[in-house]
């Protein structure tokens, strides 16, 4: 009679015992102020990443200053550091805008009740998808006001855009926000402690979500970093020796100026929506929440805006061969018509003369 029960009741206490339990203060004492860790921890991964991409704009310039004076050069504008740094706060408003509007679409059933609460900065909280793609929208409408090269801007924040996501979400983990479903799994995590924690229910076992997608951005500024250098890896045969070298650098189209963005912007959309199949968020269609739905829209603009690109740049290479052909098959007609001309008899001279 007892026999089924207390395995369960012992299947139940291995459960709990497999679960991480995190017990920490989620806030500090600093000056007599009382702040959250989470904030801190964003605050610092806001600044890493603005950083990298000032370290970043310098030594592109660098490189570009030594390649010399090119006519791609002398048409766009120097990239300037200190243009990092209003591009940044053009952002601030559209993220929040964008932030808050997101907010509302995900949680749509209750706003419809309340529309008031939108507008209240104290309810609620913003959504990252539509607020990066607002602010994306922002920053590049103060770099136009700038006359920025926005082509290499994007280029160069790509990979600290993704450290700086990848981190974020990470630093969540400080506050309880983010976390998934309630799950016993071995991965699970819980709070200890009575908080504030940002996450309900945070005493209860749930996967961590914040912590899965911060894994997986980090992983998407790796591979833009490593794939690149390990395709030009080489084993070369040396007489009977085989020994490693490196082929010649190359450049790869999806991996450059704003393609290169483009192809950040699809890998972070990737990683968010494996990510969301653990968010307590309700489905909207199929498998898929709302924000999956705009994840999904930004894969497959990015997508189509590389294949566009190369398309365009095969062709552009098809109409300058043409273009070549023809100016050596004019040249070719002309030198022709010369020789002619000539081997003439009398080629030139005035008749009568």
């Amino acid at each position: 009679m007892h026999g089924r029960p207390r395995s369960a009741a012992t299947g139940k206490l291995r459960a709990v015992l497999a679960v991480i339990r995190l017990d920490f203060d989620p806030t500090v004492n600093w000056l007599g102020l009382t702040v959250r860790l989470e904030t801190l921890a964003i605050a610092a991964a806001v600044f890493l990443a603005i950083t990298l991409a000032g370290i970043g704009a310098g030594r592109m310039q660098a490189r570009l200053d030594r390649l010399g004076p090119t006519d791609d050069a002398e048409r766009q504008p120097r990239l300037r550091r200190d243009d990092l740094i209003l591009i940044a706060f053009g952002a601030v408003p559209g993220a929040v805008l964008g932030g808050r509007l997101g907010y509302g679409l995900i949680h749509l059933d209750y706003y419809q009740a309340h529309p008031a609460s939108l507008a209240d900065p104290g309810q609620g909280s913003l959504a990252l998808t539509t607020g990066l793609l607002l602010g994306l929208l922002g920053a590049l409408g103060v770099a136009r006001l700038l006359a920025a090269p926005i082509g290499r801007w994007l280029h160069v924040a790509s990979v600290p855009l993704l450290v700086g996501l990848g981190l974020s979400k990470l630093a969540m983990m400080l506050g309880g926000a983010g976390q998934g479903q309630y799950s016993d799994s071995s991965w699970a995590t819980s709070y200890v402690r009575p908080g504030p924690w940002e996450s309900f229910n945070p005493g209860l076992s749930a996967l961590p979500s914040q912590a899965l997608e911060g894994g997986l951005v980090l992983m998407a500024a790796l591979l833009i970093l490593v794939v690149p250098v390990l395709a030009r890896f080489r084993l070369r045969r040396w007489r009977r020796i085989v020994r490693p070298g490196w082929a010649a650098r190359r450049d790869w189209v999806a991996l450059r100026g704003w393609r290169r963005f483009a192809t950040a912007l699809c890998l972070w959309a990737i990683a968010r929506i494996l990510a969301a199949f653990t968010w307590r968020d309700a489905r909207v269609l199929g498998p898929f929440g709302a924000d999956q739905l705009i994840l999904l829209a930004i894969v497959g603009t990015c997508v189509a805006g590389l294949v566009l690109a190369r398309i365009d740049r095969r062709l552009g290479a098809a109409r300058a061969a043409r273009r070549a052909r023809r100016l050596e098959a004019a040249r070719a007609s002309d030198d022709t018509a010369a020789e002619a001309a000539g081997a003439r008899p009398g080629a030139g001279a005035r008749p009568g003369a």
